[in-house]
């Protein structure tokens, strides 16, 4: 069902504070649900802080409609721009409409929002297709909200492009008819990335994924021969180009000379997009399925793991090119870190957290809690605690915590 919406504007418009930090964004690497955390981080700390989101590689998959995916949730994107970019999320709300997202509105506050890309006037995707799509949303003048909209795509519908849309409040309130999910954060210093052990554990991350890979481009080349298996695939391709875009911008800016292991790839990903979505048109017309493109993508993702691999290896010198030695966050890191995810998931200041070093003790602590602390330290320091491990004494309180998240740390080499 579609939302009329009236008086919509078919224009962006130019915004002192948005359109500079629009201009500055890598919107092209980035997903529909990154984009708007990547303004919320640049409108913080500065034009570029949004790259850390392509420091850590994972692989992971799920089952969506039958098929498997690598698309990420709505969730996932917010424990990574948590983790990564130091945002904090302070409210979160279900199924609002219109009406009342903007009573949620505060000058200089905007709001991180969801809703369904067919419902929205200024996506060319605007009746034409269904896909969880994110901006931002401001308070604007009596009568008017304003909406920031990063997205950078080339659709059958036309191009998609980053801008800012004063819309009045019933063309907003149309928009959202269908529900929107919000989302109130707010930005803090982004926390330092220990750049050699995050090179570290992204190999060994992208070691580990392989045999979570081979599982993926099996079940995905047995469903090419259906348009449905097609167009997830193509999804899928533009995802994890864009995912390893990201990553070598990022890796540009912190090890340059490490960049160049991925440099040339980008072209092939570009021509596999186009392979495959030329190859879903065909299937639409009734054409024959194309099954050869899982393995040209499973050849694609085996270069980039074997660069990732690469860039692992011996680095300069402490000293040598500014970073430290590889392989082990040093204790202050590790600690702020565990602190950092304990604050963040149980929502406790500094002063709470000093109160006893008993995780048990510590307000609206469980063991649920505790995978949620185990995760963000994980992305944190760009580790992961092998299960052997995971020991009751490790897991009692924060120093034994630091002290098991030291051991990967020095671990990764």
């Amino acid at each position: 069902m579609s939302h009329h919406v009236p008086n919509a504007p078919d224009r962006p418009s130019t915004d002192p504070v948005w359109t500079p930090i629009l201009t500055g964004l890598h919107a092209t690497a980035l997903d529909c649900l990154q984009t708007s955390f990547a303004l919320l981080a640049d409108h913080a700390n500065g034009s570029g802080s949004h790259l850390a989101l392509g420091a850590r590689y994972g692989f992971r998959t799920r089952d969506r409609d039958g098929l498997v995916t690598v698309e990420a949730t709505s969730d996932d994107r917010a424990a990574e721009a948590v983790d990564l970019l130091g945002l904090r999320v302070e409210g979160r709300w279900m199924q609002l409409d219109g009406p009342q997202v903007r009573r949620l509105c505060a000058p200089g506050q905007p709001l991180y929002v969801t809703a369904d890309a067919y419902d929205l006037p200024w996506c060319p995707y605007h009746e034409h297709e269904h896909m969880r799509h994110s901006f931002l949303v401001t308070a604007a003048a009596p009568g008017e909200v304003t909406v920031v909209d990063a997205y950078h795509n080339d659709t059958a519908w036309g191009p998609a492009r980053p801008g800012v849309w004063r819309l009045p409040a019933a063309a907003f309130d149309a928009a959202l008819a269908g529900g929107a999910h919000t989302l109130a954060a707010t930005a803090h210093p982004a926390p330092a990335i220990d750049v050699p052990a995050m090179l570290a554990g992204n190999a060994t991350r992208a070691g580990r994924a392989r045999p979570e890979i081979a599982t993926y481009l099996a079940r995905t080349g047995a469903a090419l021969d259906t348009v449905a298996g097609l167009h997830r695939f193509v999804l899928d391709v533009w995802l994890l180009a864009r995912a390893r875009d990201l990553h070598e911008r990022w890796l540009s800016t912190v090890r340059p000379e490490a960049a160049a292991a991925l440099a040339g790839q980008d072209a092939r990903w570009q021509q596999l997009a186009t392979r495959s979505y030329v190859a879903l048109r065909r299937a639409q017309a009734g054409r024959p399925a194309a099954p050869e493109l899982a393995d040209a993508l499973g050849t694609l993702i085996d270069d980039h793991l074997a660069a990732l691999e690469s860039i692992a290896g011996p680095a300069a010198p402490p000293g040598g090119d500014g970073t430290p030695a590889p392989g082990r966050a040093g204790d202050d890191g590790v600690r702020a870190a565990v602190l950092g995810a304990l604050g963040d998931t149980l929502d406790l200041d500094s002063s709470a957290l000093r109160t006893t070093d008993v995780l048990r003790e510590l307000p609206g602590f469980d063991s649920f809690r505790l995978v949620d602390v185990i995760d963000r330290v994980e992305r944190r320091l760009g580790v992961e605690v092998p299960a052997t491990a995971l020991s009751a004494a490790d897991l009692r309180d924060v120093g034994s915590l630091c002290a098991m998240f030291g051991a990967a740390t020095g671990g990764a080499r």
